[in-house]
């Protein structure tokens, strides 16, 4: 009765708690009639605060959670944005390396190439044994720099007659036709690995209904783990799929999990869930007593609306 009464507890406190808390997890949604795809917290605060439209593109995808990496992305023209829960912050949110997964990486430059460390109008990176020069160094340097593109992966290169250079996680090319200021412009790199990698291309139509699910009314939510059997100290990873009274996924639900240990309890906010419902995080597994069972509380709110479920581990050697 007593751990039921801290949970009553802890559910009102989420409930009645401060806009600003709230407003860091729940951002409003931004749908995008011109490809018919929403972005979504974690995403769309990013996507706001690291140039928008300039920088990433229209959303070409709503977020999914990848079944290869198990991580929450979501594709865009000229990006692709992955959440990674296991990192501290500000490093959570991460840009693709989608230069590098094209295999665009080229060998390094000879040693008598290599500029002179006061060279005004070059910038050279051991890290990846190329340069970037003139105004393709001047956009990289005013445009967010190595979060934003990566290190240079390959030197001036040329590409359907223009001329272009591939970094980690961007490629620029150089449109002398447009005015001073423009002339750097972003590739749509985004579009070009969905398609060049295979991907699902259903992905890439609009969801069915648009951005509206109607009158939500109730909850669903069913939740998992990764592993029903975990070691301590090692890492679990819960899921929760959630859908609403008609058994439509809910995107941008709020996930609060509380783990009960024997000793204590311990909670996390999880990302909202994404256009599929379905939300996760990954945690460290305390020391605790081989044969122990974790029971594992998600509480879930979507417009006002409550619901609860439960799902649980065992801890062994």
């Amino acid at each position: 009765m007593k751990r039921l009464f801290s949970s009553v507890i802890l559910v009102l406190g989420l409930l009645l708690s401060g806009a600003a808390a709230a407003g860091l997890q729940t951002a409003p949604a931004q749908y995008f009639p011109e490809t018919g795809h929403t972005v979504r917290d974690p995403f769309i605060t990013y996507f706001n605060q690291t140039g928008g439209l300039a920088r990433h593109g229209y959303p070409i995808t709503d977020d999914y959670v990848d079944p290869t990496t198990g991580l929450l992305m979501q594709y865009f023209e000229k990006s692709r944005i992955e959440w990674h829960p296991g990192n501290a912050e500000p490093y959570r949110i991460q840009l693709g390396l989608l230069g590098d997964n094209l295999g665009k990486r080229q060998a390094p430059i000879p040693i008598s190439k290599i500029p002179a460390a006061n060279d005004p109008n070059c910038q050279y990176f051991t890290e990846t044994s190329h340069q970037m020069c003139l105004e393709f160094r001047d956009f990289w340097l005013q445009n967010g720099g190595l979060d934003q593109f990566g290190y240079p992966i390959t030197e001036f290169t040329i590409e359907n007659d223009l001329i272009v250079q591939y970094f980690q996680r961007a490629r620029m090319e150089w449109h002398p036709e447009k005015p001073k200021g423009q002339r750097i412009q972003l590739a749509p790199l985004g579009l070009i690995y969905y398609k060049a990698a295979g991907l699902d291309p259903n992905r890439l139509a609009a969801p069915l209904g648009g951005d509206s699910l109607g009158t939500v009314t109730s909850l669903r939510p069913r939740a998992s783990v990764i592993t029903p059997v975990s070691v301590a100290n090692g890492t679990q990873t819960a899921y929760v799929y959630v859908t609403d009274q008609l058994g439509r996924p809910i995107g941008g639900a709020g996930v609060t999990l509380v783990v009960h240990y024997p000793d204590r309890d311990e909670s996390f906010t999880l990302p909202p869930t994404g256009a599929t419902g379905t939300s996760f995080t990954t945690f460290i597994v305390p020391k605790i007593s081989a044969g122990t069972i974790v029971s594992m509380e998600f509480i879930v709110t979507y417009s006002g609306v409550f619901s609860q479920t439960r799902t649980s581990y065992m801890v062994w050697y």
